[in-house]
């Protein structure tokens, strides 16, 4: 449940006649529907100057809890941008967020009514945070822990909620990719089993790449399946060989966003090195794979929304969009030339076009490069590029009963969990390895 007000708007209100307040209002409830529907939540209803939503419901999905708290910080930053034109009252917005059972169903009109604790709480939420922030209550921060950069606020007594609630805010995203990303940062991840036949056929690609013939491997398997912790295991596997690895991941939020994934990869890069030395490392990279920077780097720098520091290209869009996706692709290919290169981009159902057309051009011409090119997938992704002999595709299966009791060991450690509760554990999951992991801490 999110629920976002506007702060001192009776005062605002007295300052603008009824028919500027009332399209200032309406602004603001657009620029606020338009933040929660981007990241799927339901607008249940506009309360004067306050906004309702549910994430969840009627569609739910498996990071609800992400999306209320990104929609939040979307909010915000829309009521920023109104207040950046010209004459517009300075408006500024409270968001309060709280997750937990709810029953759905028509009131005394046709709307959808909510019944639970939530709402109430959220609205109370809301009401403790300070101007221009989300706050969120611990039951929503337990979902989201490690995927934003929070700040305790600490317990609050809130009127009509019968418990003091420990309370969050939300500054902005960690940059976490997902809940695989989190568990690794904490260290929480059980020894690797299950996949031991996978992690040999890609060190077999591996090696192949390493002799000068490119190779293409593409994972795919359903949500939870251990795609990531496959490509972890892979790399660890190879750390001893000298060679170079690039990583990203297309963002489930960004699937509109041309070339998310490249310019994520490219951040990474720069990232340990201090903004004024951006240009620098750029052009020496370029120049170590045969590029002219002077040439490349008015072409890559918008992806990295870097200022101008070369004279902009005269090409047209659609010429400097071709131009760039070949500079890309020389990169790659010189990169490997210098030393051996892993190209790793997971989910890529959710990429967004231009990188899966810079993809399609790496696999059309990396055959002859020391370029193991990996990438994982869900199901319902459908490689746009025809399969060649050094292509391979490995399809992660559910893992048998007995893997699955030895996660079951790992996670419960000390504690000794009963063969009837393991085993239902073992039915409940079906061989889905997060799954597997978290139903044994709920069970713990």
């Amino acid at each position: 449940m999110l629920f976002c007000d506007l702060v001192g708007s009776t005062a605002i209100a007295g300052q603008l006649d009824p028919e500027q307040w009332r399209e200032t209002v309406a602004g603001y409830h657009r620029a606020a529907a338009e933040a929660i529907v981007r990241f799927d939540g339901y607008v249940a209803k506009f309360l004067g100057d306050g906004v309702m939503a549910l994430f969840g419901w009627p569609q739910a999905h498996d990071n609800d809890a992400e999306r209320a708290a990104r929609a939040g910080l979307a909010i915000l930053d829309a009521i920023k941008m109104l207040n950046e034109r010209p004459g517009h009252a300075q408006l500024a917005a409270r968001v309060g967020i709280d997750s937990g059972l709810v029953v759905i169903g028509e009131g005394a009109g046709n709307e959808a009514e909510v019944f639970g604790d939530p709402p109430n709480i959220a609205a109370r939420v809301e009401a403790a945070a300070e101007p221009g922030t989300v706050a969120i209550t611990d039951a929503t921060q337990r979902l989201v822990s490690g995927l934003f950069i929070v700040e305790e606020r600490g317990a609050q007594e809130l009127k009509g909620v019968e418990r003091p609630l420990q309370l969050y805010r939300v500054i902005r995203p960690s940059g976490a990719r997902g809940r695989f990303d989190v568990a690794s940062a904490a260290g929480g991840l059980t020894s690797f089993v299950g996949r031991e036949d996978e992690l040999r056929s890609l060190i077999n690609r591996w090696e192949r790449a390493l002799d000068g013939e490119g190779q293409v491997a593409l994972i795919i398997g359903e949500a939870g399946i251990g795609k990531s912790r496959l490509v972890r295991r892979f790399r660890e596997q190879i750390a001893e060989t000298p060679h170079t690895w690039v990583e990203a991941g297309a963002g489930e939020f960004y699937q509109n966003t041309p070339f998310y994934a490249v310019a994520e990869m490219l951040r990474q890069m720069l990232s340990e090195i201090p903004a004024e030395n951006h240009f620098e490392q750029l052009a020496t990279r370029l120049t170590g794979a045969g590029l002219k920077p002077a040439e490349a780097i008015p072409l890559i720098a918008p992806l990295l929304n870097l200022p101008p520091a070369y004279p902009p290209s005269a090409l047209a869009p659609d010429q400097q969009r071709r131009r760039l996706l070949a500079t890309l692709v020389e990169w790659v290919l010189g990169a490997a030339r210098a030393q051996p290169l892993v190209v790793a981009t997971e989910d890529l159902h959710w990429a967004d076009p231009s990188t899966l057309e810079l993809i399609q051009l790496l696999v059309e011409q990396g055959a002859g490069a020391r370029l193991l090119l990996l990438y994982t997938a869900r199901p319902e992704f459908h490689a746009p590029w025809p399969m060649r002999p050094h292509h391979t595709q490995i399809n992660l299966n559910r893992l048998s009963a007995g893997t699955v009791r030895t996660i079951v060991a790992q996670v419960a450690a000390r504690i000794a969990l009963s063969d009837e509760t393991i085993a239902t554990v073992v039915e409940r999951t079906s061989g889905v390895p997060l799954f597997v992991e978290e139903l044994t801490r709920a069970v713990l």
